[in-house]
């Protein structure tokens, strides 16, 4: 956390001040993480508007999806992310299981390619006729920010490829080791590597853009006229091409067999990773050949001919000092250790997850012990094991709730606290969750826990009562936050019932659950609250002990259900089941939210699903021709494809 005590403020020029103020207020709204306090955030706000009032920081106040000042674009083809693997067990099982999904194709007589996995920003450089059109950020997937003008700048940019083509590759944005030194001599505010190539590559002012590297990874060509075509025939193929035309690759390694990745995995992990210019987490293996990726196809836009092979967690030792224990939504109580600062991959380590009691008792760990702490996936610190055994025995779990003082219980390896409809601590988790169900822009955890403080929130039907002059006596709050928080709220007073059950955060019932029931025929609200035991065992699937979790979880919410129901009006949910066997695949920006198109697909008894298959009966996408994996593969297998007008006339003809 970021503090005024920690900076330099005669020596912060205004640009400084504003590029940290940008990142402060991306983190606060998109993140809700946010990395300096409220008082930090607000001095130097002042003093950058007293010397750089024009900053684009004050023209994006009040947005809650705050700007990050780039164009936003549609990328040319998905850049999902990649199915990970992290020992060489689950290695051979991943591609056993691909086997099974080829059919006719024998695995053990295809090729694999094996690529470093740059720990660095993804990135999509278009080119046109063999010129650059847009270099686009990965941002969700779907739609990234266009960031041409600081790629231009960065090391191994090639501005042009001379073949007339058309199409994308696919980069990583890294900083070497020697460049991190160079730009933390020149400013000291990056904690590692990637956090300095993300932080440099998205400045408006291009600023030290000149220290990223760019490292071609992928290419799709689209000087073909079927979609599905690709003039590739192998990944050997495409980082060659991308080699001719004077693209810096990552290094690629070429295995006639599977079992010779892990003698690359462990030369890698215990040599050539050390020697690396930049830091990498893994290996990426890749069935060479490229038809045969394409017939295995993709699974939540991850390709399924391909796979990460995770390195190990980068880990340390520290000591534990103490164990809080946070109180979840559901009352779930989790052990959290505060540990002597550490430093691991470049992030300052204070405090570690333990998960659950049960490990804390399976490992024997105390206060005062020394253990190793890894962050796994290079995320989240975790304490592994015990190294140094200080004091005897483990800590003892409390037998009281940390919020309420009710007596806790154990269920499975979790202490629980079973005050849900009381405790303070479930109460605020509750309310957080109830913000994100409905999406309830601009309104931060801060904000909720300042409004629960102050008594005008306790339960989620309150924040429909809420008036502009509720925040104007809150710290850091406003007339101005006051006035786009209400606007929020009361655009979602208009709810259906699954949407209402949903924001309640009912244990037990997750959103498919309340779908089947509804569809059921317990579809207002009062049949929902009056269910019994013996109805709810008597749908497909609900055995005794669940029908009981959710009955119990309702009873438990209903305060919670009412107070919402008190507050809103519920949209009458359509009887016909006309889509009733039917499956639909959803694709690309729309113009109505995806969950009013999927509470629509639901509520007349239709399927929504994430993956193209025979299965799918339509895919509704605004696009009239995508490189997306489920375009393609509802063109090739010949699924209805309608856009958001025809599935509209679809369900009201």
């Amino acid at each position: 956390m970021i503090t005024l005590d920690k900076l330099d403020l005669q020596k912060m020029s205004p640009e400084e001040m504003g590029e940290l103020l940008v990142e402060a207020k991306k983190a606060y709204y998109i993140t809700s993480k946010p990395i300096m306090d409220d008082h930090t955030y607000d001095t130097l706000e002042e003093i950058l508007r007293q010397k750089s009032p024009y900053h684009r920081l004050f023209s994006k106040v009040g947005n809650q999806n705050f700007d990050t000042g780039f164009n936003k674009k549609k990328h040319t083809m998905p850049m999902g992310s990649q199915n990970k693997v992290n020992i060489y067990t689950d290695l051979i099982h991943y591609f056993e299981l691909k086997q099974k999904a080829a059919g006719d194709i024998d695995m053990n007589s295809i090729s694999y390619v094996v690529q470093p996995k740059c720990d660095g920003i993804s990135l999509e450089i278009e080119y046109k006729n063999g010129q650059l059109v847009d270099a686009i950020t990965r941002g969700d997937g779907e739609i990234g920010d266009v960031i041409t003008q600081n790629v231009v700048k960065m090391k191994n940019f090639v501005p042009e490829i001379k073949d007339d083509f058309t199409g994308s590759v696919r980069c990583e944005i890294v900083m070497t080791f020697e460049n991190f030194k160079k730009i933390n001599d020149l400013q000291n505010i990056y904690s590692n590597p990637r956090n300095a190539a993300s932080g440099i590559s998205q400045r408006l002012d291009s600023k030290y853009s000149e220290y990223c590297s760019l490292y071609a990874v992928d290419i799709y060509s689209y000087n073909v006229r079927a979609i599905h075509e690709s003039p590739f025939s192998s990944e050997i193929q495409k980082i060659e091409y991308l080699k001719k035309h004077n693209f810096v690759t990552v290094d690629t390694l070429c295995c006639p067999k599977i079992n010779e990745v892990e003698p690359i995995y462990q030369k890698y992990l215990t040599e050539d990773r050390r020697a690396y210019p930049f830091e990498i987490d893994g290996l990426v293996i890749k069935i060479n050949d490229l038809d045969l990726q394409r017939k295995l196809g993709f699974h939540n836009n991850r390709p399924k001919g391909q796979v990460a092979y995770k390195f190990p967690s980068k880990t340390n030792q520290t000591r534990i000092l103490s164990v809080n224990w946070q109180v979840g939504p559901m009352g779930t109580i989790t052990p959290v250790a505060q540990v002597e600062p550490i430093e691991i991959s470049g992030a300052v380590i204070t405090f570690a997850s333990l998960a659950n009691y049960q490990l804390i008792k399976d490992k024997n760990i105390n206060v005062g012990d020394v253990v190793e702490v890894s962050r796994r996936g290079d995320v989240i610190p975790h304490i592994d094991k015990v190294i140094t055994k200080v004091n005897e025995g483990h800590f003892l779990a409390p037998t009281l709730c940390p919020s309420c003082d009710t007596k806790l219980i154990l269920e499975d390896k979790f202490l629980r606290c079973p005050n849900i409809s009381s405790c303070p601590a479930q109460i605020f988790g509750s309310l957080k969750l109830f913000c994100d169900a409905l999406d309830i822009k601009g309104i931060s955890d801060k904000t909720i826990e300042k409004l629960y403080q102050a008594s005008r929130v306790r339960l989620p039907g309150d924040f429909y009562k809420l008036k502009i002059s509720d925040f104007e006596d809150l710290a850091g709050l406003g007339t101005k936050s006051g006035t786009n928080i209400v606007k929020q709220i009361q655009d979602k007073k208009t709810l259906n019932l699954k949407q209402v059950l949903g924001a309640a955060i009912i244990p037990n019932f997750s959103n498919a659950r309340i779908q089947q029931i509804i569809n059921a025929g317990f579809d207002t609200p009062d049949k929902i609250l009056n269910i019994t035991t013996d109805q709810l065992e008597n749908l497909p699937g609900v055995k005794q002990t669940l029908a009981q979790k959710i009955y119990q979880g309702i009873q438990s919410r209903k305060n919670f259900i009412e107070s919402i129901l008190a507050q809103v009006s519920i949209k009458k949910i359509s009887q016909s089941q006309k889509l009733a066997n039917q499956t639909f695949v959803i694709t690309g920006s729309l113009d109505h939210p995806r969950e009013e198109i999927i509470n629509e697909i639901e509520s007349l008894g239709g399927k929504v699903v994430s993956t193209v298959s025979q299965n799918t009966s339509y895919l509704i996408t605004n696009e009239t021709n995508s490189n997306s994996s489920k375009f393609v593969t509802a063109q090739k297998l010949g699924t209805k494809i309608i856009n958001e007008a025809e599935f509209y006339d679809l369900i009201n003809q």
